[in-house]
């Protein structure tokens, strides 16, 4: 694959690439556009076959984009992630059960933040399962669980290799300065040291929003796993910080949605504890609070999924003109090459004079 390679939708064959570094273009006259009137009308001269526009999208939009996603392919979005989320949360629940028994207080405060790597490799995972759920919306095709796997087949033992390497590299970028900070901290006693940690979290957050694009690279571009890494990286480069603040917004608001589903569980969970609770007690508030983890972790796991794809697209079209490649692949009247008006042929030369 070269470095901009064009898009490869689903049961298509692999478009040409393009140059680099093209910028988005103005969609060719006579081109077919969505100008139904109404609250999802797109605006005039933006083609769209599916609920997502054809051209670079707003912060909002890329956030309604992917509920709309989730909500229009609700049975493959959920049915893949409720399985990892309910692995999740099996998880979690035998590392809380293992903390009751042998933890202490400091470990029962961080227990969510152990299971946080298995999330993040889970998340990666997911995010290229569901790749292809985007782009067959963006090209306005029905997708189903057989279609997706159709796809995802071929690369998945590449899928897997990749989140397993995306996790080694994060969680190096993470610990190679967070340890040192906090083994000052405990050898000299100082506790203001513990400060520096937001500060040594930073390469590793840096790291983890230039490495984003991995598993939509892999499977869409079909590249390589340490070309999926290369090819994040240099599309990243110059639109790390919207992608940053897109992708901390929207994990605010699913914040917000895990909240909701898990506040009441938690509620409930410490009434039945009380001061002193007994094994039994525990036991059932683990797996009163797990079950509704897992419902949250289902909705939210997508949601996430699909918006880092969706940034990934957005990306291309405002870098490589994309928006144009997938309406080549739609098949809208005037994006096909042979829509475009030939080349006026030369008549025979006119004497001077005549």
């Amino acid at each position: 694959m070269t470095e901009t390679p064009g898009w490869t939708s689903p049961g298509s064959p692999e478009a040409a690439p393009g140059p680099a570094d093209s910028g988005h273009r103005t969609p060719p006259a006579g081109t077919a556009t969505a100008t139904a009137a109404g609250p999802g009308a797109q605006p005039a001269g933006t083609p769209a076959v599916g609920p997502i526009p054809l051209r670079p999208l707003g912060v909002g939009e890329l956030m309604d984009g992917s509920f709309a996603l989730v909500r229009r392919h609700w049975r493959v979005a959920l049915g893949f992630s409720l399985g990892f989320a309910a692995f999740l949360q099996l998880v979690q629940a035998g590392v809380d059960w293992w903390i009751h028994l042998n933890g202490t207080s400091v470990e029962d405060l961080f227990s969510n933040y152990l299971t946080l790597p298995l999330a993040l490799l889970l998340g990666t995972f997911v995010t290229g399962l569901l790749a292809p759920v985007v782009s067959a919306a963006l090209l306005g095709r029905e997708t189903s669980h057989g279609t997706v796997w159709a796809q995802v087949r071929p690369r998945f033992g590449a899928l897997v290799a990749l989140s397993l390497l995306h996790l080694l590299v994060l969680a190096v970028a993470f610990a190679a300065p967070i340890v040192p900070v906090l083994a000052l901290t405990g050898f000299t006693a100082e506790p203001l040291l513990i400060l520096l940690l937001p500060i040594a979290v930073l390469p590793g957050a840096w790291l983890w929003i230039a490495l984003s694009w991995t598993a939509p690279a892999l499977i869409l571009e079909k590249q390589s796993v340490l070309g999926a890494f290369r090819r994040s990286w240099r599309l990243v480069r110059g639109a790390w910080w919207r992608t940053f603040g897109v992708m901390l917004l929207f994990g605010l608001v699913c914040g917000l949605v895990t909240i909701s589903v898990i506040g009441p569980a938690s509620f409930a969970s410490d009434l039945l504890r009380g001061d002193d609770p007994s094994d039994g007690t525990v036991a059932l508030t683990i797996a009163l609070t797990g079950v509704f983890a897992a419902f949250a972790k289902t909705l939210t796991l997508p949601l996430q999924a699909v918006l880092i794809t969706l940034l990934y697209v957005d990306r291309r079209i405002r870098r490589e003109a994309l928006d144009l490649e997938l309406a080549r692949a739609a098949g809208l009247p005037g994006y096909s090459w042979t829509d475009r008006p030939a080349a006026p042929v030369p008549g025979p030369a006119t004497p001077p004079g005549v």
